[in-house]
């Protein structure tokens, strides 16, 4: 209660601030964690919000790329099987944006309504 995922439009909110303020192309960099990125790939979790790659499960249910990939949900659908995504990386500092099918799984970050 209080909480809710983030729409695409607030994912969206977030990296536009980031981009205004001084990260333009590099938006990743002050949401990653400090440690725990694989390949050099740790951030400056200027912000706190301390991005940690805790990779994803795949649709056969197998988990992987633990400490390359972050990936967060929005609430937003991209279509009726396929929800928007965020997503760090070990190797660049920029923030993806995908859709995903519903039925492989990545990390939640709710935001404080």
């Amino acid at each position: 209660t209080g909480w809710h995922v983030p729409t695409d439009e607030e994912w969206t909110v977030l990296t536009d601030y980031l981009t205004a303020n001084g990260h333009s192309g590099t938006e990743g960099a002050p949401l990653k964690a400090t440690s725990g990125w694989n390949a050099n790939g740790n951030g400056t979790d200027y912000y706190g919000w301390n991005g940690l790659p805790g990779g994803w499960r795949s649709i056969s249910g197998n988990f992987g790329y633990v400490g390359d990939v972050g990936s967060w949900w929005s609430s937003s659908e991209s279509s009726s099987s396929n929800a928007w995504d965020r997503n760090l990386s070990d190797h660049g500092d920029d923030v993806g944006r995908n859709p995903d099918t519903n039925e492989e799984g990545g990390s939640v970050r709710c935001v404080k309504d």
